[in-house]
């Protein structure tokens, strides 16, 4: 049975000890291509709302490019990791749960966040609502396709390894939290028909290799959630240590298929 929205719950916990290393880990692999997306905006004196900021440098660039008559905003449920600059304002929050605050925004971004939230629509259609007029809303996540992840290994048996443990994760971490694996494909026109125009999508294809950050993110699912990993009866400790091997040494040959990152923007109609 499918587990109600309301019960839905990120599937990392940002207090655990392997956060530092999960969150480096994902703005080494994420952060040039997301700003990447941004840089093209003109954010002089903006106001922007960072939802989710984690240890990403995304915050600190955006406080960067605002300039003195400009603030960011980085909210998160725990701010421990978020950067610091002048211009960057953190704040402990929960976008479930609490108001967005104090609206409106020129800029609101959320990257892997939505994907963990229950009824994701309904978050996006209340982030349009914080926006300005002329304001932009940029949403990235995760379309998570575990099948065929694995592009070339050091032998069969380690590619029929690290196959089960990609869908081990998720099945047992990202859907057992309530995270939606096929949201990623659905924001272009839940965007669309929150009333954004100019709606765009770029899709971030990467492929991962052994010792890269990308697969370094890997080793959280394995300190954080070992139990539930285990009890499938798919993998076994032995298994999870192989998979851990494979992943952190660049010479294990270890290629695999990142997920793919959907970004999609919109811009809120002047009136």
């Amino acid at each position: 049975m499918a587990r109600p929205a309301t019960e839905a719950r990120y599937a990392y916990d940002n207090s655990h000890p392997s956060a530092r290393r999960h969150l480096a880990s994902l703005s080494a692999a994420l952060d040039d291509f997301t700003i990447g997306r941004l840089t093209h905006l003109d954010l002089t004196g903006r106001r922007c709302l960072e939802i989710g900021a984690g240890r990403s440098h995304v915050p600190v660039w955006l406080a960067e490019h605002v300039g003195p008559t400009g603030l960011v905003t980085a909210t998160d449920i725990d701010t421990t990791h978020t950067g610091t600059h002048p211009h960057l304002a953190p704040l402990r929050h929960d976008i479930v749960t609490e108001p967005i605050p104090d609206p409106p925004y020129d800029l609101i971004h959320a990257r892997l966040v939505l994907m963990h939230l229950p009824e994701p629509d309904k978050i996006l259609a209340r982030l349009v609502d914080a926006l300005a007029p002329g304001g932009i809303l940029c949403v990235e996540d995760w379309h998570i396709q575990p099948a065929g992840v694995v592009l070339d290994a050091p032998s069969g048996q380690q590619r029929r390894l690290f196959a089960a443990y990609q869908h081990e994760v998720n099945q047992r971490v990202f859907q057992a939290a309530g995270s939606d694996p096929n949201w990623a494909p659905r924001i272009h026109t839940t965007m669309r028909a929150a009333g954004l125009r100019g709606v765009d999508t770029a899709i971030y294809a990467p492929v991962w290799h052994a010792g890269s950050p990308g697969l370094q993110i890997s080793l959280t699912a394995i300190a954080s959630h070992r139990e539930q990993l285990l009890r499938g009866g798919l993998l076994t400790d032995a298994d999870l240590h192989e998979v851990t091997k494979l992943v952190s040494d660049p010479d294990s040959g270890l290629v695999v298929r990142g997920h793919q990152l959907y970004s999609t923007l919109g811009g809120k109609p002047h009136h």
